[in-house]
């Protein structure tokens, strides 16, 4: 099940114009985590902005500043799928991201 949510996951995000994708491109290669940005969008605002819609995702270093340094980036955001995910979990997640995308790139 973990392994069918990456890859929809994967695939799903992966059509968003601007998100940049961390780790491995195969979902086989990954446990139920991804980790992605929005460029030109701060991941803590991604995180605002999805929490307003209902969803919890992670924003920030996750402990682990070194590889945040070799990535060239601030921080990032992090998604996590388990048993109690759904397909339409991660439909409602790129849909948030979309928006949080659209908001931040019209709003200044």
């Amino acid at each position: 099940h973990e392994q069918q949510l990456m890859e929809y996951a994967l695939n799903k995000l992966g059509e968003i114009e601007g998100v940049t994708i961390y780790g491995p491109r195969e979902a086989s290669s990954r446990s139920g985590v991804i980790t992605f940005n929005i460029d030109g969008v701060h991941p803590h605002d991604v995180a605002t902005v999805l929490d307003t819609e209902g969803i919890a995702i992670r924003a920030g270093h996750h402990c682990a500043q070194p590889l945040m340094k070799w990535l060239k980036v601030t921080a990032t955001a992090r998604a996590s799928f388990h048993i109690y995910n759904t397909m339409e979990d991660i439909d409602r997640l790129a849909e948030g991201l979309l928006k949080s995308k659209e908001f931040f790139t019209h709003a200044f």
